[in-house]
């Protein structure tokens, strides 16, 4: 019997179909196999768009610690809290440094700070790695920053802000993918105070809470006059408490704006807010309440909380009478979603969401 050989185009978009994590395998099949899957950037772009379509994207949680280290969480997995779903990563010629900064992730591309000015490109998914040209920072602490893509040209942009405590000096720049290069950015940047450092993309835009109860948005497809906008927060909001809540912005599914409010100390509750039609006020609806099913019986606390599209990643401390246990909650709209992970290993610093793609930032 004759050998059947199906045809390339064919292969192809049965490759398509398939998830990261099964392709990278099949990187071993063949020179063929191995050269469609990781060095043709139309293959990457159609599998990624056939998994977005198909909402197959497999969903990750990364987080850097000041061990040094890099580890990431299976998002969609039910063992949240098992071993098995921990990935550890190790970076290819990763300068020396005992801090690593997730600046944030687009379509699976991730941004990472080293010494708050050497920034690289990595897809933690196929380990491609670049260095990004020289921001030309003062040696400042990078204290704002977010990423974001501009699709109609494919133009990856990571914006951050620079800042100098000791003269209370701040320095803002973009990177554009396109360009190569970064652009410094004069902006009037004094007079906004962030409730956190990571921007939220959405609609080509990063967003960030300010301590007046606005939002600020920075819109990264601006060339020539940069500046921020601001958006209200919803009418019925109400943040009595003060200092003993946090607020938190996200974006839930669908793709719309989301904002969450708990109690920083032995909350066993997040309230969620989401606005259905981007930018008007009168949109925001409270959808639901996130319960922590199973709180820690010590009092604890919240330190940094990740809003994803329906559920929460928290980071919390457990105080256990002379010692604390820190660890990571998933709380979930139903009761089987809190997933709990408890580790004693360094500091987090930050922690970001990333989804699995063969993508990169070209040459």
């Amino acid at each position: 019997m004759a050998e059947t050989t199906l045809p390339v185009e064919l292969i192809v978009l049965i490759l398509t179909w398939l998830p990261v994590k099964s392709l990278i395998r099949f990187t071993c099949v063949s020179k063929r196999f191995h050269s469609i899957i990781l060095s043709d950037p139309n293959f990457a772009k159609s599998q990624f768009r056939v998994a977005h379509d198909r909402k197959t994207l497999a969903q990750r949680l990364l987080y850097s610690s000041t061990v040094p280290k890099l580890e990431s969480l299976d998002l969609d997995s039910p063992s949240f809290k098992h071993p098995s779903s921990v990935r550890k990563h190790k970076l290819p010629s990763a300068p020396a440094h005992d801090d690593v900064l997730p600046l944030g992730s687009c379509n699976g591309i991730v941004f990472l700070a080293f010494d708050d000015k050497i920034i690289y490109s990595w897809n933690p998914s196929t380990g491609f790695f670049k260095k990004l040209p020289d921001p030309g920072f003062s040696p400042n602490k990078i204290s704002v920053y977010g990423v974001g893509q501009l699709p109609a040209t494919d133009d990856y942009r990571v914006f951050v802000v620079s800042t100098d405590y000791a003269d209370d000096k701040n320095e803002l720049a973009m990177f554009s993918s396109r360009a190569k290069a970064w652009k410094k950015l004069e902006v009037d940047f004094d007079e906004f105070c962030f409730c956190s450092n990571q921007g939220i993309h959405l609609n080509e835009a990063l967003h960030w809470l300010d301590t007046s109860k606005e939002i600020v948005a920075f819109d990264l497809g601006q060339e020539e006059k940069h500046k921020f906008r601001k958006m209200l927060l919803p009418r019925d909001f109400n943040d009595g408490g003060g200092d003993y809540y946090e607020n938190h912005l996200g974006v839930s599914a669908g793709g719309y704006l989301s904002l969450a409010r708990n109690l920083y100390v032995c909350g066993d509750s997040v309230d969620i807010w989401v606005m259905g039609e981007y930018g008007v006020r009168d949109s925001w609806t409270k959808r639901f309440n996130l319960k922590f099913s199973h709180p820690p019986r010590q009092d604890w606390n919240f330190n940094s909380v990740l809003v994803l599209e329906t559920t929460m990643v928290a980071e919390i401390y457990v105080h256990k009478r002379h010692e604390i246990g820190r660890g990571l909650v998933k709380i979930g709209k139903k009761e089987e979603d809190t997933r709990s992970m408890y580790k004693d290993e360094g500091d987090w610093l930050n922690m970001i969401q990333y989804q699995e793609s063969l993508l990169r930032i070209e040459d």
